[in-house]
C-alpha cells in the first residue's frame, strides 16, 4: 500500500508539472529513478516523447547515452500490472532493428529518437565501445505468470532487466535514504587464518600503522562480505549507504561486471582472490586482535565504508541472494583502513579505483562551490542536484519549479562562458575533468573562480548559463511546426553558445533575461543558414552531411562566428575573473 501511495504520488506531481498523462508521467518517474537524473532532465534528455506524445518513437520510451560509463540505456515502460510475451519480444526486436542492424526495416523515427540514434552511430564509428542495458518496467509485481515470463526473458537476454513496481519502489527508497543520516554499523570481520604455516601461529593479517592510519589486509569468505551488506540493509534500509559518497553507483551488466560474474560462477571461482583486485574498506575505528582468539581472527569495525570494489561487491551479493551455495569456498581479499581524514579518504578512493574509474562528475560533487551555487539556484526556485538521491529529496518534494544536475549546468557553462560548445557536446567527461582540475589545482588558470570563494563570479555565470540552456531546451521540446528544422534536436550546446556570444557582443549580459527570445530567433536563423551552406558544400564534394558531426566540429564554430560577426574571446580567462565586480552588485 505504501509503495502504491509513493509511486502514485510522484506520478500525480510529474503529470501536473509537465502537463502529461499519468502513463507518460510513470515513464518519467522510471527514467529519473533508474538513471538518477532530475525529472526535468528525464523529460528533456532521456525521454523519447516528442510534443507530449509517443508517436514514431521506435518502440522505446527512453534512450540515454552515458558517455562516462560507456553504456547505452534503452527503456520501455508500461503502467499496467502485467507483462506479456508479445511486448517483450517486440521490445527486443525493435532494439535489434534500430541499434544492432541500423534500422534495416526503415522504420520511421521521430526527431528525438533519430538524433540519439545518429549520435550513437557517430560514437561507434569513432571507435568507441558501449555496453547496452535494456529495461522493461511495468507497474505490477513479478509473481505467477509475470515472474515466469520475466525469468525466461532475462535468462535468454543478458542485457535485459525486467523490473516491477517493487523494484522501482526499492530504487526510489534507496535514493531517498542516501541523503539521510546513516545509523551506526558495528560489524566484525572474521579474517581467514593461513593454511600454510600450521606449526607456528597461523598468521591471518598483514597489519601495520603509518602516521594516524591503521591498516589490515586479509582473506575473507565472500559470504561474510554479504553478511555486512545484510546488516547495512537491516540498519539503514539500503546497501547504498555502505558505499563512499563520492563513488559511482552499481553499473549493472557492463563488461567488467559480466567478467566478475563469469569468474565467480565458473570453474575458476576458487582462484577469485588471485583474479580480482579485492575490496578496499575504510572504517571510523577498527579493533584487531594481537593473536588468534580460540582459532579465529575477529576484526571489529565501526561504520565500515567500501571505497573500492563496489562493482565486485554488488556482483557477489547478487549471486548470494539468488543461490548462497554458489559462493561456498569463494574468498575475496580485503584492504581495511582506519581513518577519519576526508582528504586521505578521497586519495585512497581515487588511487584504488582503476578497473572502473570514478567519473569526474562524482569527484566534483563534494566540492564547496556547489553549496553556494545550490543556494543561488534554490533562491530562484530551481533544484540544483549534486549527489545521488537528491532527485527525490530536493525536487518535487520541495516544490522546486525546475531541477537540474550540476553536471548539466557545468557543461553549458563550458559551452557558453568558456566558449567550447563542441567539447561540451562531444565529451562531458572532459568538461568535468577540466573543472575538477580548476578546483583542485591552485596553478590552474581558473582556480581563482573555482576555489570555493563565496564571492567568486562562477555562481552567477553558472546560473546565466543554465537560463540560456533551459530556454533552448524548452523551445526544442515544444517545437510543433510541421516543417520543423531538425537541426535543433542536435544543437543545444551550439545554440546556447550563439545566444551567449550575441549577449556579450552587444554588451547586454546584465539584461540577458529580457533578450533570450530575441537572440534565440536570431541564432536560429543564423544556424539554419550555415547548415544549408554546409549541406551545399558537402554535396559539391559528393560527401554526406550529418548534424551530429557538424555540431561537434570547429568548422561549425567558425561558420557561426562568420554569420553573426563575432570571434572567440582571446581574453576570456581574464574576463571571466573580472566579471566579479558586477556580479557582486547583482547579488
Amino acid at each position: 500500500m505504501n509503495k502504491e501511495l509513493f509511486i502514485n504520488g510522484y506520478i500525480d506531481k510529474i503529470s501536473r508539472k509537465f502537463d502529461i498523462s499519468k502513463d507518460l508521467a510513470f515513464e518519467i518517474l522510471c527514467l529519473s529513478s533508474i538513471l538518477d537524473i532530475s525529472f526535468d532532465e528525464a523529460y528533456d534528455e532521456a525521454s523519447t516523447l516528442e510534443n507530449k506524445n509517443g508517436s514514431h518513437d521506435g518502440g522505446f520510451d527512453g534512450i540515454y547515452i552515458d558517455n562516462d560509463e560507456k553504456i547505452l540505456h534503452i527503456f520501455q515502460m508500461k503502467s499496467k500490472a502485467t507483462v506479456g510475451d508479445n511486448e517483450l519480444t517486440k521490445f527486443i526486436s525493435n532494439y535489434e532493428n534500430i541499434f544492432v542492424r541500423n534500422n534495416l526495416t526503415g522504420l520511421r523515427l521521430n526527431n528525438t529518437v533519430k538524433a540519439r540514434h545518429e549520435e550513437y552511430i557517430s560514437l561507434i564509428q569513432a571507435g568507441e565501445y558501449f555496453d547496452v542495458q535494456l529495461y522493461f518496467i511495468f507497474n505490477g509485481k513479478k509473481e505467477n505468470q509475470n515472474l515466469e515470463i520475466a525469468q525466461r526473458y532475462e535468462e535468454a537476454h543478458e542485457d535485459l532487466k525486467i523490473l516491477d513496481s517493487e523494484d522501482l519502489f526499492a530504487r526510489i527508497e534507496s535514493l531517498i535514504t542516501i541523503n539521510k543520516k546513516r545509523k551506526q554499523n558495528r560489524f566484525t570481520f572474521q579474517a581467514q587464518k593461513s593454511n600454510i604455516s600450521l606449526k607456528t601461529d597461523p598468521q591471518a593479517l598483514i597489519s601495520f600503522s603509518l602516521l594516524n592510519v591503521k591498516a589490515a589486509n586479509f582473506r575473507l569468505e565472500a559470504i561474510e562480505l554479504c553478511k555486512l551488506i545484510d546488516e547495512e540493509i537491516k540498519l539503514n534500509k539500503s546497501k547504498d549507504t555502505l558505499f563512499s559518497d563520492n563513488i559511482r553507483g552499481y553499473l549493472g551488466t557492463n563488461k567488467t561486471n559480466r567478467s566478475i560474474r563469469e569468474t565467480l560462477l565458473g570453474d575458476d571461482a576458487e582462484y577469485f582472490p588471485f583474479l580480482n583486485n579485492g575490496i578496499t574498506i575504510i572504517a571510523n575505528r577498527i579493533n584487531m586482535p594481537k593473536q588468534m582468539m580460540v582459532g579465529y581472527y575477529p576484526i571489529e569495525t565501526t561504520n565500515p565504508v567500501i571505497v573500492n570494489g563496489l562493482q565486485t561487491t554488488n556482483v557477489i551479493y547478487d549471486i548470494y541472494k539468488r543461490d548462497t551455495s554458489r559462493l561456498e569456498g569463494v574468498y575475496v581479499m580485503i584492504r581495511l583502513y582506519e581513518t577519519a581524514d576526508s582528504e586521505l579518504i578521497d586519495k585512497i578512493t581515487n588511487a584504488t579505483n582503476t578497473q572502473s574509474p570514478i567519473s569526474f562528475r562524482d569527484k566534483i560533487s563534494t566540492k564547496r562551490f556547489n553549496d553556494y551555487t545550490k543556494e543561488l539556484f534554490e533562491n530562484n526556485g530551481i533544484g540544483y542536484l549534486t549527489k545521488r538521491g537528491e532527485t527525490f529529496e530536493n525536487s518535487l518534494s520541495k516544490q522546486m519549479h525546475e531541477t537540474v544536475t550540476n553536471e548539466t549546468v557545468i557543461k553549458f557553462w563550458y559551452a557558453t562562458f568558456f566558449e567550447k560548445p563542441t567539447i561540451a557536446r562531444s565529451s562531458k567527461s572532459k568538461v568535468m575533468e577540466y573543472c575538477f582540475s580548476a578546483v583542485e589545482d591552485s596553478r590552474h588558470q581558473l582556480h581563482e573562480i573555482f576555489n570555493d570563494d563565496k564571492d567568486s563570479p562562477i555562481y552567477l555565470q553558472l546560473f546565466i548559463a543554465y537560463k540560456i540552456y533551459i530556454k533552448v531546451v524548452n523551445i526544442r521540446k515544444n517545437y510543433i511546426k510541421e516543417d520543423v528544422e531538425d537541426f535543433i534536436f542536435y544543437a543545444d550546446e551550439f545554440m546556447s553558445y550563439g545566444i551567449y556570444k550575441l549577449l556579450v557582443k552587444n554588451n547586454e549580459l546584465r539584461q540577458y533575461e529580457s533578450l533570450l527570445d530575441k537572440y534565440y530567433d536570431e541564432i536560429f536563423q543564423a544556424i539554419k543558414s550555415i547548415v544549408e551552406k554546409e549541406k551545399s558544400r558537402l554535396l559539391d564534394l559528393d560527401s554526406t552531411y550529418s548534424h551530429n558531426d557538424y555540431f561537434k566540429s570547429e568548422r561549425a564554430v567558425d561558420d557561426l562566428h562568420g554569420s553573426i560577426q563575432t570571434t572567440e574571446d582571446v581574453n576570456k580567462i581574464e574576463n571571466l575573473k573580472r566579471s566579479r565586480i558586477w556580479i557582486k552588485k547583482r547579488f
